[in-house]
């Protein structure tokens, strides 16, 4: 075969190899380009995740309850999805609050001083007076409140010899030496679930099967250290397990959860300004806007001390829209940018209606160059010139 015969095979390989490498580069391109939305964790409270106790031969139990309950606060706290609030925003109805009373709220330090800067800046003397008895309490309701159970907790040892409890109820340990067993794997199954706050329905589900989180733990269970309390559970691949599975559940949840709108309440009202629930902690940032709405509450009998019936507001019927400016710990405020001829209430809800362009410039501070002791022509005489 002559030589030129080879050099096309040859053209059409480097040819290839170029084409792929372009696209190759391409790809890499996309995948620098593609950056992750930001999303906003919704507020959820936590009630309880029922447990059946871990029975041992020799006549003891571990309150397994009581250490699933502390772990899913350390789990809560990593989740993409949720910010959970250990105490509601308002600490007493109302008509309790006396003047400048920072213990009408439940915020941190630097939230508490920055409420009542907030307060005074507005010309308000006390924190009674913004608020309207017939929505206030909304402020403390969370989205969604999150509960679940632990269906079976199993450890199996060598020669299948199991430790724990299952739907049916505890394991028998007939046989099974008072002094402990020499754990190879553990598994449990739990189901989660996401309420209503004020009605209980359930929005969302999510289980975790024992397929899903058996686990090679290999190490010594003794029955007697380990039912004293939980600082030996924490000390054994046990409460790993758990972890995992109380992540699992809670990812599931919070990928389903994404068809429910975002919404936050307002808890005091400015005038100029509103200052509503969550700040960092839900990923609000500055240049968000939010929607505010006023909704109708029914109620069985007196407003916020009964049983809800319902409530809601019509969508088109937003009674202002706010640019945030201030982000706090668990707070944020933000300035009236549009309004109709309705003030909003305390607890009304708000919705996100755009994050910060990506363009974004908060307004210039309007601070001036200044030195202890200089005069303020000296001052400005001393500025740099633009050029």
């Amino acid at each position: 075969m002559s030589t030129g015969a080879w050099q096309w095979p040859r053209k059409i390989m480097k040819a290839t190899l170029l084409v792929l490498g372009a696209l190759l580069t391409m790809g890499n391109q996309k995948c620098e380009q593609e950056v992750k939305v930001r999303e906003l964790k919704k507020i959820v409270d936590l009630t309880t995740i029922r447990s059946s106790p871990l029975h041992f031969p020799n006549n003891t139990a571990f309150d397994f309850q009581f250490v699933v309950n502390e772990q899913i606060y350390g789990v809560l706290a990593a989740s993409d999805s949720f910010a959970v609030k250990y105490l509601p925003p308002i600490s007493k109805p109302p008509q309790m609050a006396r003047s400048g009373d920072l213990a009408f709220y439940n915020l941190s330090e630097a939230d508490g001083i920055m409420m009542k800067a907030f307060t005074q800046q507005a010309g308000k003397e006390n924190f009674n007076a913004q608020y309207s008895q017939t929505a206030w309490c909304m402020v403390n309701e969370p989205q969604v409140k999150l509960a679940g159970a632990i269906n079976s907790f199993e450890m199996i040892g060598g020669g299948g010899v199991k430790i724990g409890f299952t739907p049916g109820g505890a394991i028998p340990t007939n046989g099974i030496s008072d002094v402990g067993i020499n754990v190879e794997w553990a598994q449990l199954d739990m189901t989660m679930v996401a309420l209503r706050p004020l009605t209980s329905k359930v929005v969302s589900g999510a289980n975790i099967t024992s397929k899903q989180t058996k686990t090679r733990v290999r190490f010594g269970l003794n029955f007697g250290s380990f039912s004293v309390g939980p600082s030996a559970y924490y000390q054994t691949p046990l409460a790993q397990v758990t972890k995992n599975a109380l992540a699992k559940a809670l990812d599931l949840l919070g990928a389903d959860l994404k068809k429910e709108e975002w919404y936050t309440r307002v808890l005091a009202n400015h005038d100029s300004h509103l200052v509503v629930v969550g700040g960092a902690d839900v990923n609000l940032e500055v240049g968000d806007q939010l929607l505010v709405y006023n909704e109708e509450y029914y109620w069985e009998g007196e407003p916020c001390n009964s049983r809800y019936l319902g409530g809601g507001a019509q969508a088109g019927s937003a009674v202002a829209k706010i640019q945030i400016d201030w982000v706090g710990d668990e707070i944020s405020r933000g300035r009236v940018i549009e309004q109709n001829d309705f003030n909003a209430v305390i607890g009304a809800k708000a919705k996100l209606y755009k994050f910060r362009a990506p363009d974004y410039q908060p307004e210039e501070p309007g601070v001036e160059n200044y030195r202890p002791g200089a005069s303020s022509e000296v001052v400005a005489s001393e500025k740099p010139r633009r050029r």
